[in-house]
């Protein structure tokens, strides 16, 4: 009898590295998973050491191609998934000459608040689809040749940490237009690195990799640790995409007519377009899936991480209180409460869409002598969503209202939150459960880019996925007051 192949699906998370094995129909066979540390020396400042990234995720897919092997599978395909906006600075034998900054990297944000105010810095935005932000190479690049001229000047080329990762791998500087159009150096259109923000960056073309598309695949891995673990010189690796778009795919998400929404530590909105599209009021993101698929939406700092904060350092008295369970009970009582006026303004974290402010401070408007944690923690929860609707908003203009919204994500496991969205967006709420999108997104494109699956395939899925749907109920109830929502925020622009 033969073999039966599966295909992994790797991700390089900001926090976390995972592979997943997954069978022919896209079962999960085994999985592993690593922390990977950041840290944050100077002000601002959000680094990881490459190497320790790398094995990091050597380690992780070789466990992974261990146990689909030991369980009688053959690795056939490896599908590569990475956290956007991450840049090195590497010398000309591959080495890095500095560690590598991710998107949570601010230094940039004075760089990129003077940008945005030329008419340079807008045209830049719409041709390549990449907001205007700290977190974006091109500011990044802008900021290490003022800053760190000595790197800057030194540097052969500047890569992603996947870009670095593949170079290791099979010895050629290579990007997906995924990673690529979340540079800031990239034309949509043309699908080209970009002349004039290649201008701004101060390099040339020729410090960058060659892009390629998302479907492309090599085969010949160098890495030894992985050709003793069950991948062999034959296993055909596709480059894949940024993990942002890739999660859209791996939830069905690539059409107009879904929009997906995941609520981790941050909270990102997206939806398919066949068209690049941006626009300037909101500065919405446009990211490559593949020629005729782009991934447009924005991304929130005002997520999971909202919550935590307010619970473990605001609510909780002791360390007694900051049990899970604790919160779980925080998060269930505030279900039930009314906070009819209270609103909260939850950039605690600053923000981006659709602010785009570093500045931003987290407001709780309307307080009385009758509110309690759970009003606070419900107030919480609806700011969070209001902010997520007003990203949504804008793209509902442009691209028309979606005929469902499909979440994922920690904070959306709550059914009552869930059913907040479907309320505030008046858009049935579909839940995929706790799935890792972006890893099987990853191994999804790997399928399609060996002929295992065909794009068709992939929105059949689309139409056919149904599991736990809310129904939009008391819509009504929720306007005015994301209008006050807005109009607050709007005011208190002026004082962040």
């Amino acid at each position: 009898m033969d073999t039966p192949s599966c295909t992994i699906g790797v991700d390089i998370g900001t926090t976390t590295v995972k592979a997943f094995a997954f069978g022919v129909h896209m079962q999960e066979i085994t999985s592993a998973e690593e922390s990977v540390k950041s840290w944050h020396g100077d002000p601002g400042a959000a680094e990881q050491d490459p190497a320790a990234v790398y094995q990091a995720l050597v380690s992780v897919l070789s466990r992974t191609a261990q146990e689909a092997q030991h369980l009688g599978y053959t690795v056939e395909r490896v599908g590569f998934s990475a956290a956007m906006h991450s840049l090195i600075p590497v010398a000309a034998d591959g080495s890095y000459l500095s560690p590598a900054m991710t998107w949570m990297d601010s230094r940039a944000k004075d760089e990129a608040s003077t940008l945005w105010q030329t008419p340079a810095g807008k045209s830049v935005y719409e041709r390549t689809g990449t907001p205007i932000h700290a977190m974006t190479p091109l500011l990044k690049l802008m900021w290490m040749r003022k800053q760190r001229p000595k790197v800057f000047q030194e540097a052969e080329k500047f890569v992603s940490l996947k870009e670095w990762i593949w170079y290791q791998w099979f010895g050629e500087w290579r990007v997906d237009a995924s990673i690529a159009s979340a540079t800031g150096l990239y034309n949509l259109r043309e699908g080209t690195w970009d002349a004039e923000a290649l201008s701004l960056a101060g390099i040339t073309a020729e410090k960058l990799s060659t892009i390629v598309p998302t479907t492309y695949v090599k085969q010949g891995i160098r890495e030894p640790q992985l050709l003793i673990s069950g991948i062999s010189p034959g296993t055909t690796f596709n480059i894949g995409a940024s993990d942002g778009v890739l999660a859209n795919l791996g939830l069905g998400a690539i059409s107009s007519d879904l929009m997906a929404m995941t609520i981790g530590t941050s909270c990102a909105i997206r939806t398919g377009s066949s068209t690049p599209f941006t626009d300037v009021s909101t500065r919405s993101f446009c990211y490559v899936l593949d020629s005729d698929r782009f991934i447009v939406g924005g991304p929130s700092n005002s997520g999971g991480i909202v919550l935590d904060w307010f619970y473990n350092s605001v609510l909780s008295r002791n360390l007694a209180d900051r049990e899970p369970q604790r919160f779980v009970e925080m998060i269930t009582a505030a279900e039930h409460v009314q906070t009819d006026s209270l609103i909260c303004l939850p950039y605690v974290a600053g923000e981006r869409a659709p602010l785009w402010n570093e500045d931003a401070k987290g407001v709780f408007f309307g307080l009385q002598l009758q509110h309690t944690g759970p009003h606070l923690m419900r107030a919480a929860v609806e700011g969070m969503i209001f902010n997520a609707y007003w990203i949504a908003s804008g793209l509902f203009e442009e691209l028309g209202r979606p005929r469902q919204l499909i979440a994922s994500g920690k904070v959306l496991e709550t059914e009552w939150i869930r059913q907040l969205v479907a309320d505030v967006f008046a858009i049935p709420v579909q839940f995929q459960g706790a799935v890792d999108a972006s890893v099987v997104g990853a191994a999804i494109l790997a399928n399609i880019a060996t002929g295992v699956l065909s794009w068709k395939d992939v929105s059949h899925q689309e139409e056919t996925a149904q599991e736990s749907v809310n129904q939009p109920g008391q819509s009504g109830a929720y306007q005015s007051k994301f209008q006050r929502y807005r109009e607050l925020s709007n005011i208190l622009l002026i004082e962040f």
